[in-house]
């Protein structure tokens, strides 16, 4: 008999700041989208680092959606990478956390049992206001979460076709 793989969907960020809930939107969405009897867990984190890397024990496979701070790309432009791929982030300047990299080290050196980072993929959706409240994030946001939510989809059914 063969063992089910455990997936996570997260979304990641705050939606009372404007475009830092488009992780958050798309999760909503994808957990909207999924069958009743899907064996997918989706969660909503507001923070990233330590915690982010604790909701991701006992998976083998994590999808986090958030938003990315990026000047060179349009709002609204998806980027898919893996957690090997990842960048330092907000948080490396914060002396209250970790980025996710050096907190995935520290909890497979911990013994946490995490998946591997290219079992760890990232969806981005390209965003400039992550600082400002509000609860509405601006349309070109809006405009990309259901094609977020399709990514998700696809690295979904890609999974069950390697399975």
């Amino acid at each position: 008999m063969a063992s089910t793989m455990r997936t996570l969907v997260i979304g990641l960020g705050n939606p009372i700041l404007t475009d830092d809930g488009a992780g958050i939107y798309a999760a909503r969405a994808v957990a909207e989208a999924l069958p009743p009897d899907a064996d997918i867990d989706v969660i909503e984190v507001s923070c990233g680092g330590l915690t982010l890397m604790e909701a991701m024990i006992g998976y083998d496979r994590v999808i986090v959606l958030d938003a990315f701070f990026d000047f060179q790309e349009p709002v609204g432009t998806l980027r898919l990478f893996d957690a090997g791929d990842l960048a330092s982030t907000l948080n490396t300047a914060s002396t209250h956390d970790a980025d996710l990299p050096t907190a995935l080290r520290v909890g497979r050196a911990l013994g946490a049992s995490l998946p591997p980072d290219e079992a760890i993929q990232i969806v981005g959706i390209t965003a400039r206001d992550v600082l400002t409240f509000g609860e509405t994030p601006h349309p070109q946001i809006v405009a990309a979460i259901p094609a977020a939510t399709q990514v998700v989809f696809q690295l979904l059914a890609a999974q069950e076709v390697r399975s």
